[in-house]
């Protein structure tokens, strides 16, 4: 695994449920700046109070980008956006990874995560790395699975054309103590909220703890 003690590390989406374990815990031994749009100052303030550099800026805007160091060893990318709008969200989660990349050439290595979302629905199946990709988050989040594949493309071609070393990650049902989807449905439940189900039963779902992913990336990085 990769040594990340007093590394110069860029982490995005850092407000976010699954990258903000990872703040908390790599701003504690590593130099960690945080980019993200920062449109409340109290997520400003929280980065800050964890010791992390803020920096604010839109991965759709490469100019924006333009305040970013271009030293960083080790960039993680979890930056997503979910609005709704296919225009918007291409851009900030495809082109924003292709910004992102250009101006971090420089890195080490370059970690992207992605989502077990890019799949195509094949009931109990068991999936594997190449298995089809497909449109499956559509009843929920309408741009999520599409803007996901886009941008695990336009990473691969950045990492291809710069030469910069890289792995993509597909997540599955990343969780912690700031919640996750079981914190969801509880909530739904509570609200007394429908919970969609597939008509394939069992529903299976694969939990990812935030100890087990900060655990394991390190070694994605070395990968």
């Amino acid at each position: 695994p990769v040594d990340l003690v007093g590394r110069k590390i860029l982490i995005t989406g850092p407000t976010g449920q699954v990258a903000l374990p990872v703040v908390e815990h790599f701003a504690r031994i590593a130099d960690v700046s945080v980019l993200a749009r920062f449109r409340k100052a109290e997520d400003r303030d929280l980065m800050e109070s964890m010791g992390a550099t803020v920096l604010q800026a839109d991965l759709a805007d490469a100019g924006s980008l333009a305040i970013v160091p271009e030293d960083f060893e080790y960039v993680l990318n979890f930056a997503v956006v979910k609005s709704g709008d296919f225009d918007y969200d291409l851009a900030a989660n495809a082109e924003g990874v292709g910004n992102l990349m250009t101006r971090c050439r420089n890195v080490k290595a370059f970690l992207h995560f992605s989502s077990t979302a890019v799949y195509e629905y094949v009931g109990q199946e068991p999936r594997v790395e190449n298995a089809p990709l497909g449109d499956n988050h559509r009843v929920m989040f309408p741009t999520y699975s599409i803007s996901k594949i886009a941008a695990e493309t336009v990473c691969r071609f950045v990492a291809h054309q710069l030469r910069i070393p890289t792995t993509i990650a597909r997540l599955s049902v990343p969780y912690g103590d700031n919640g996750g989807w079981m914190y969801f449905h509880l909530l739904m439940m509570q609200q007394g909220i429908p919970i969609d189900l597939h008509p394939d039963k069992p529903n299976y779902y694969n939990p990812l703890h935030a100890d087990d992913y900060i655990e394991k990336i390190p070694y994605l990085l070395a990968a």
